[in-house]
């Protein structure tokens, strides 16, 4: 006879709670590998650690200035021509007016003595001229007072004459013939007169034209002299000689600069800045500079808009002192002070930003154990700290390295 075989409560329950601690430890398995996926081991001493700080932030920026005089007077070659003498050497002081080229120009020299010639003939030919003037004005003033005399006489014989027939002592014709001279001399003597006055009037218009002629032709001479003359070239003020370029012998073109004289009364410093801070500097800014143990203040004097290989020009002025060792061409390290100082949560600057942009960064965990990746964001940028706008605390640490080598990893275990 069959029996029924009950099954046992204790085996029902069993098969189920397996599945599930079987499952569970599936997911755990999947979960540890897919988080150990997504780490990536670093050894400690591979990375640099900042500390996150808050402090007062300097909004300035590391520049390099160059030093340069007040004034520089640039030395040019007026006229061209072969170096005969040289009279100085660079590095020297000079005085206003002494000789430091002398060019030789032979081409030069003939124009010179042709056109000095053409224009010392056309300036005698217009100094004859004028003579000529002088001499015909002498000769009809000299008729006029000839006339004048003439016609004194005949009028004193025609009073007389006119006397005489009327106590009909004289013959009619006699008198008309009186009369006649001294009318026609009358006419004559107004005739004479005026076109004297006329002559006048126009000789004397004639003359200032002809000597503004020869007055312009002697300074057309003078400027063909002084052409010769600038063949020496002269220093043109009081300074140091910092640049010579001649050689004896060697060839020089019109306008080609020959050295430069500056004057040793003042210093400026003139400076390359990236065009990313063009909007961000203007006249009055103030930077500083060490030398030694001292600092010195310097304040934007002008700022050049002109941007070229992606920088612009900045011109500053010494506030107070000036240091005594400075020369010209120095370079000197510059920090530009963009806006006041502000407090403000801040990081060491590094590497890193290169590789996030700012946009975050790797927090070190309380015990150095790992680092995990965390959105920030940042804002200015000085030379030493970066500014923190969002995403990290004072007290919290950092990696600053480049993080080019860690992929897209968001753990790092510090080994």
């Amino acid at each position: 006879m069959d029996r029924k075989i009950e099954t046992s409560k204790k085996k029902k329950w069993r098969k189920p709670a397996f599945m599930v601690v079987l499952s569970g430890v599936f997911l755990s398995l999947i979960f540890r590998v897919t988080n150990e996926g997504n780490q990536l081991n670093v050894e400690r001493e591979r990375v640099r650690i900042g500390e996150v700080t808050q402090s007062t932030f300097e909004d300035v920026i590391a520049i390099q200035g160059r030093v340069e005089p007040l004034k520089s007077f640039f030395l040019d070659a007026v006229e061209g021509g072969s170096v005969q003498e040289v009279f100085v050497e660079a590095g020297i002081m000079v005085k206003k007016g002494d000789a430091l080229i002398r060019l030789s120009n032979t081409n030069l020299m003939l124009d010179f003595m042709n056109r000095e010639t053409q224009i010392v003939e056309q300036i005698n030919n217009l100094r004859n001229t004028r003579m000529q003037m002088d001499l015909n004005e002498r000769n009809i003033q000299e008729k006029v007072l000839d006339i004048a005399f003439e016609k004194q006489n005949v009028a004193r014989q025609y009073e007389i004459d006119t006397s005489l027939y009327a106590s009909n002592v004289i013959a009619r014709k006699t008198y008309q013939d009186s009369e006649t001279r001294y009318v026609h001399l009358n006419k004559k003597q107004h005739l004479l007169e005026s076109s004297y006055q006329k002559n006048k009037v126009n000789n004397t218009l004639q003359r200032r034209r002809i000597d503004q002629s020869i007055d312009m032709m002697e300074r057309n001479l003078k400027a063909i002299r002084s052409n010769l003359e600038n063949l020496t070239v002269k220093a043109p003020i009081t300074g140091q000689l910092t640049a010579l370029d001649a050689e004896i012998g060697e060839s020089k073109t019109k306008g080609e600069n020959l050295g430069r004289i500056d004057v040793l009364d003042g210093f400026l410093i003139r400076a390359q800045i990236d065009e990313h801070y063009l909007s961000r500097v203007s006249e009055g800014q103030t930077a500083n500079f060490k030398n030694g143990n001292q600092t010195f203040a310097l304040q934007v004097a002008k700022v050049f808009p002109e941007v070229s290989n992606n920088q612009f020009q900045v011109e500053f002025k010494f506030l107070d002192s000036i240091p005594t060792q400075i020369r010209r061409g120095q370079t000197l390290p510059l920090k530009l002070a963009l806006s006041n100082s502000v407090n403000a949560v801040l990081v060491p600057r590094g590497a890193f930003y290169s590789s996030t942009g700012g946009k975050w960064v790797f927090v070190v965990s309380e015990d150095g154990s790992e680092a995990i990746r965390r959105d920030v964001k940042m804002g200015r940028q000085n030379p030493t700290f970066i500014e923190v706008l969002k995403g990290l605390a004072p007290g919290e640490k950092i990696l600053t390295n480049s993080y080019d080598s860690y992929g897209d990893f968001n753990t790092l275990r510090l080994k």
